[in-house]
């Protein structure tokens, strides 16, 4: 049968049958994995539940209190921020009286 289609009527035809495959797949894909993330959030809040439920035996278990497992932080304290100190004066070179040396003169261009 092979023999009796041109090649690229044959892997137009198979392009045609995939295309359809995946067509068909598509929605059932998207309806698995909404399920599944419907599945993961059911079971993430009967987990926080049943610790919630659970927690005051744990802490009765341990020999604690809820108080005694949550101690308050100490308040934060920012001071107040200090001004930096003067710059030393720096004499000026004569020539150059707002920069500390002469630029010029060093770059060789006097």
């Amino acid at each position: 049968m092979k023999a009796d289609i041109p090649k690229e009527e044959r892997q137009r035809r198979e392009r045609e049958q995939w295309a359809e495959f995946r067509a068909a797949l598509v929605r059932r894909h998207f309806q698995t994995v909404q399920d599944q993330m419907a599945i993961d959030a059911t079971m993430a809040r009967l987990e926080v539940e049943h610790l919630t439920q659970a927690a005051p035996a744990i802490y009765a278990a341990m020999g604690r209190t809820r108080a005694d497992a949550e101690p308050m932080p100490a308040p934060v304290v920012i001071s107040e921020p200090t001004a930096p100190p003067d710059p030393a004066p720096v004499a000026a070179r004569p020539g150059s009286p707002d920069l500390p040396f002469d630029l010029r003169y060093h770059l060789g261009l006097r």
